[in-house]
């Protein structure tokens, strides 16, 4: 089989090189064809839907909800500051420019009408909640009843008070009992009094849900501000008591992925930079799915052409330097551009576009496709420079060399294709894209390189092509044997401690689930994501159950609710008041109690020179009282509690006192009034609002504000439920937490939580068995290219070798594997395994374990740098899922590297060595040969 490669190879050579023009004119055509394929169809995605099988439960899920529902994730920005009624102004405007995008965005939720929900408010209060109100009212009017002259006002409730401090009143200790709790009512009225006089910005703080009590009955103090304000506070979407409010808006149909979802965002960007521009207070700004996503693309995009074009640079610059002449080293570079082209435009025609992990392997490409033109440079400028003609170094370097570069690109392809033995299609895609890309490398570098050679050098001349290779071509200096050999027994023993001491190391390589930990952490978008997860909002993240209809829906929502990893439950159901009928009564009742209630919530005048008597009167009661209790503390347990009080009263009567004697008549009525209003005007509209409540029905569906009706209720009578998790599903011990739960009531349930829980661990355990699979087919392949064991096994070792080293190091390192560069595992074995493939392909053919002494160690060793150079390329990139999978590749093939050119070397002298002893030679180390010499 080793021979009849070879021979297969020879011919193609001389096959190509007498039809040399034909097989260059034919890649060139197909070339030009390739970059017209680009120009027209290259596309890139980053649809994490796209990278599924259509057949997986899992997708079949989300699908059958984004079809139900026609939503995609929303896009989400985030307004952040302390004054909460300027975050709402920002709130409406951010709201109204992007209705304006229409139709890329749609179902904006800026600000949501409840004006429908106003009329049956009370349904949504606990059913104590409304016994109480009920029983209060009732006082209220069994009050009015006995006494109709009773009236909400200042004048009435210091009337009262001028009652109750009569002497006749206070000595009775049974009234103590009602007088004390009037008291703490009456001293709340009168320094809120003294603050509307005094014009404290105190005053605007609402007053708490208590209750007075007027002619010694109990009134609830119903304000419809706290009716108004509680209807606000679930207008917007808003936490931290409205420092953080979000709107959102979905994706429109046609628009979520690709240029549409591109330009979508950057219109949205250009809203929220305008809007805080507005508001410089404001910290404003954008994230969501959609945009994490998008930004993803670009940014991995940006980098791998980055990485692309840094890599070919780098590339092309080692290979002149290295080989100290222009010509064959840019032809060589040419044909690796050629390549690259056919590899670009193959996946337009078969799969119709690259996704965000395929298009990186245009960085690996170059790295590892330019191995096998050098390899074929430098044994061909070796076979010149030894003295065969231009056509004889052709076919030897094909048959030796091109049969070493065909097992090793054969061995990289497998590895590659091993990728598509899994359920997940962007790894198929990825392993399609890279196979092949490193099959059209390995196509040119033996058919159009040398067709190349062999055309241009013969226009060249011999004479002139031999000069130029014998300065070209080097081998190490003799002092780079003499320290590599220097104690081949003691290096082996040095690589078995430091194997030893990284298998140790490899237990502590994990793995991280973080999607989030991918992304560039510069981004606005993540930044605003990774605030948003520390806020109540939880990041808008939840998993999405569907119901069949209503009765379903609350059934699971409960279920939901009680699970312990659940934070929030969203849907119809829960925001349906229950138990409404029961409600209902209580509701009926309170109305009609307050039917025949005469309630007038206008402004009444003050009577303020009888105000002022009052307050007089009172001050002089409140300071001879006190000092008349302050003489029976030490006997009387009621005189203390009469210090208590008028310790609290006189205060507040002697702030209002001196205010009235400061201020003008006129003013002096109109800060009267004022207060009056703001004391009892707001109550009796409270009463009054509580009198206008809707006894007819409960609340229905239809008095839902239309944009919760479109997200949560479908065309076909649907439900939604958003179940919203307590900890960060972006980290792996939530998020499996969390789905274990809700798939206890749910197993269909789905959303981002479910889809990162599956498709994460579908990727890890796809990388991990196409790892496997490709070592077993490169073990295959190997035997077969050898047919001898030891062979076989010597061509492995730097692979077991490299292989446990870079898990080590990664391990000591603190370095773990994540969804990006977990792709590492099959890519190391296909990559790695050549250089081992080269040596003891250069070693089995002239048993020579001085590579460095052949053209061999300078081709690997080159081959070897240029795919360093092209992982390493990565390393620039801003998006951490790149970043780690250069780290992890440069690694590993530099530890390949240091084993097929250091370690297996010594092997090889070793067995040199142990077969000249056999047959009573000895072979001198470098070392004495250096001696001997001297």
């Amino acid at each position: 089989m080793k021979k009849n490669l070879e021979n297969f190879l020879a011919w193609v050579l001389k096959k190509t090189c007498l039809h040399c023009r034909i097989v260059i004119l034919f890649f060139l055509v197909l070339t030009a064809f390739s970059l017209w394929i680009l120009s027209t169809r290259f596309k890139v995605i980053n649809d994490t839907n796209a990278l599924i099988r259509k057949d997986s439960p899992i997708h079949k899920y989300y699908l059958e909800y984004r079809k139900e529902f026609g939503v995609a994730e929303d896009y989400v920005v985030v307004i952040h500051g302390a004054d909460p009624d300027e975050n709402k102004k920002a709130a409406l405007q951010v709201g109204e420019k992007l209705r304006k995008l229409y139709p890329l965005v749609q179902n904006v939720r800026d600000k949501l009408d409840l004006s429908k929900l106003e009329p049956h408010l009370l349904l949504y209060l606990p059913v104590e909640d409304l016994k109480k109100i009920e029983s209060e009212i009732d006082g209220y009017v069994k009050t009015l009843k006995q006494e109709p002259e009773i009236k909400l006002d200042l004048n009435t409730i210091l009337n009262q008070a001028n009652a109750k401090f009569q002497e006749s009143y206070l000595r009775k200790h049974e009234n103590w009992k009602e007088f004390i709790p009037f008291i703490d009512k009456f001293v709340a009225i009168l320094n809120q009094l003294a603050d509307q006089l005094e014009q404290n910005p105190t005053s605007h703080v609402r007053m708490q849900k208590t209750s007075l009590k007027l002619q010694d009955k109990e009134m609830s103090n119903f304000r419809i501000e706290d009716i108004r304000a509680i209807l606000e506070d679930h207008e917007f979407l808003s936490f931290e008591d409205g420092k953080l409010v979000l709107v959102t808006a979905s994706p429109g149909k046609g628009a979520s992925e690709g240029q549409k979802r591109t330009e979508t965002i950057k219109k949205i960007r250009e809203i929220v930079s305008d809007i805080g521009m507005e508001y410089p207070s404001l910290s404003i700004g954008l994230t969501g799915e959609p945009v994490l996503e998008d930004d993803q693309l670009q940014e991995s995009s940006k980098d791998s052409l980055n990485s692309a074009l840094l890599a070919f640079s780098l590339v092309s610059i080692l290979f002149f330097i290295s080989y100290r002449e222009i010509l064959r080293p840019a032809i060589g570079l040419v044909v690796l551009a050629m390549s690259l082209c056919w590899a670009l435009a193959f996946p337009m025609i078969t799969i119709g576009h690259l996704n965000i992990i395929s298009e990186a392997f245009v960085a690996m490409v170059i790295g590892m496709g330019i191995d096998f033109g050098i390899q074929f440079m430098s044994r061909y400028e070796e076979e010149i420079s030894g003295g065969k003609t231009i056509l004889e170094a052709l076919k030897t370097t094909s048959r030796h060399t091109g049969a070493a570069i065909f097992t090793g690109g054969c061995t990289t392809a497998i590895a590659f294709f091993t990728m598509c033995f899994n359920d997940f299609i962007g790894l198929q895609e990825f392993g399609i894209v890279a196979g092949f890309g490193i099959l059209f490398c390995l196509l040119s570098s033996l058919t159009l390189l040398p067709a190349l050679y062999f055309w241009i050098d013969s226009k060249i001349g011999l004479d002139r092509i031999r000069q130029s290779t014998i300065k070209t071509t080097w081998t190490a200096p003799k002092w780079v044997n003499t320290v590599l050999f220097f104690s081949p027994r003691g290096m082996l023993v040095l690589a078995t401690a430091a194997s030893l001491f990284f298998i140790f190391m490899i237990p502590k390589v994990g793995f991280d689930y973080n999607l989030l930990n991918l992304q560039n952490q510069n981004l606005d978008c993540v930044q605003w994501e990774l605030e948003l997860l520390n806020s109540p909002s939880r990041g808008m993240i939840s998993a999405l159950s569907v119901a069949d209809n209503e009765e379903e829906a609350k059934k699971k929502a409960k279920a939901f609710e009680a699970l312990p990893s659940v934070a929030e439950v969203r849907t119809l159901t829960t925001i349906l008041p229950e138990h409404q009928e029961e409600k209902l009564q209580i509701v009926r009742q309170i109305v009609d109690k307050l039917k025949d209630v005469p309630l007038d919530s206008s402004k009444k005048e003050v009577n303020a020179e009888r105000l002022k008597n009052d307050i007089d009167d009172l001050l002089q009661k409140s300071e001879e009282g006190y000092k008349t209790a302050q003489k029976f503390v030490a006997i009387a347990p009621q005189a203390k509690e009469a210090v208590d009080i008028f310790s609290k009263l006189i205060p507040a009567l002697s702030r209002i006192q001196k205010q009235m004697k400061k201020l003008p008549k006129a003013e002096l009525n109109k800060r009267l009034s004022r207060a009056q209003f703001e004391i009892f005007g707001t109550m009796e509209s409270g009463l009054l609002w509580l009198r206008s409540q809707d006894t007819s029905r409960g609340v229905i569906l239809e008095d839902l504000p239309k944009e919760v009706l479109e997200r949560f209720l479908s065309p076909h009578g649907k439900i939604l439920i958003e179940i919203v998790p307590k900890e960060n599903v972006w980290e792996r011990k939530a998020d499996v937490q969390f789905v274990h739960d809700i798939r206890k009531v749910d197993p269909k349930v789905t959303g981002t939580p479910v889809q990162n829980y599956e498709y994460i661990e579908l990727l890890r355990k796809s990388y991990t068995e196409a790892a496997q699979w490709a070592f077993v087919a490169i073990v295959i392949l190997i035997v077969l290219r050898f047919q001898n064991l030891l062979h076989s096994l010597l061509a492995l070792f730097p692979l077991v070798l490299a292989a446990i080293w870079t898990l080590g190091w990664m391990g000591y390192f603190g370095i773990p594997f994540n969804p990006a560069n977990i792709i590492t595992l099959p890519l190391a074995i296909g990559a790695g395994v050549a250089y081992g493939i080269y040596t003891v392909d250069r070693f089995s053919e002239d048993g020579n374990a001085q590579l460095f002494s052949t053209s061999t160690g300078k081709a690997i060793l080159i081959s070897g740098l240029t795919a360093v150079i092209g992982f390493a390329s990565l390393l620039i990139s801003s998006y951490q899922g790149l970043y780690s999978l250069g780290l992890v590749m440069t690694i590993a093939i530099s530890f390949c590297l240091t084993t097929s050119l250091i370690i297996l070397p010594q092997i090889f002298y070793l067995l040199n060595t142990k077969k000249n002893k056999t047959k009573g030679l000895t072979i001198p180390l470098p070392a004495e040969e250096t001696l001997a010499n001297k």
